[in-house]
């Protein structure tokens, strides 16, 4: 679990302030750079419901694994996008791209509710200082993540989203393979 809530961490550094700006490039002015959050924030609250379902029918490992890679494909449908310079498409990439930062915060508490009674605060803050630390080396990362989108001819803000899908997609796979019901309470 502590392990994909760094990743999920490192997927969320990306999102809105790289997505307003490519959306502010595409469409040539920044009347409009709040509509890239607003965007993303639908997306999280449909994901919340979805990831929610999910866990009811079938399993929390099964919820969080959806939301996370359909977060991952979300953010390469940022990179193609942004690549093909079609804004109808950017937007609802970042709708999907939103399905990653709803999931990342059920994560959380999914993780504080399957610890022991007597260890959940130290879970919780155990997925927070995850979290803040992927979302720390994120950001940190935007000049090596630039120069990768630039050595596979992509635009130079795409990098974020590189980081993002390989952060998201990882996440989800994680939780897949390695979820249980005591994945954070033995830690």
């Amino acid at each position: 679990m502590i392990v994909s809530q760094t990743l999920g961490g490192l997927g969320l550094s990306a999102g809105i302030t790289v997505g307003a700006l490519i959306a502010q490039e595409m469409l040539g002015t920044d009347s409009l750079a709040g509509l890239p959050s607003a965007v993303f924030t639908l997306g999280s609250s449909l994901a919340a419901l979805m990831v929610g379902r999910i866990t009811q029918l079938g399993s929390r490992r099964g919820g969080l694994s959806t939301g996370f890679i359909l977060g991952g494909l979300g953010a390469i449908g940022v990179i193609i996008a942004t690549t093909v310079e079609n804004i109808l498409f950017l937007f609802l990439a970042l709708f999907i791209y939103g399905f990653g930062t709803a999931t990342n915060l059920q994560a959380r508490y999914a993780g504080s509710d399957l610890a022991e009674p007597q260890d959940r605060s130290k879970a919780i803050s155990i997925a927070m200082v995850a979290t803040t630390f992927g979302a720390i080396v994120g950001p940190n990362t935007s000049d090596l993540m630039t120069k990768v989108a630039h050595h596979f001819s992509l635009p130079p803000l795409t990098g974020a989203f590189i980081l993002s899908a390989m952060a998201y997609l990882s996440s989800g796979i994680v939780l897949f393979l390695f979820f249980t019901s005591r994945s954070l309470s033995s830690s």
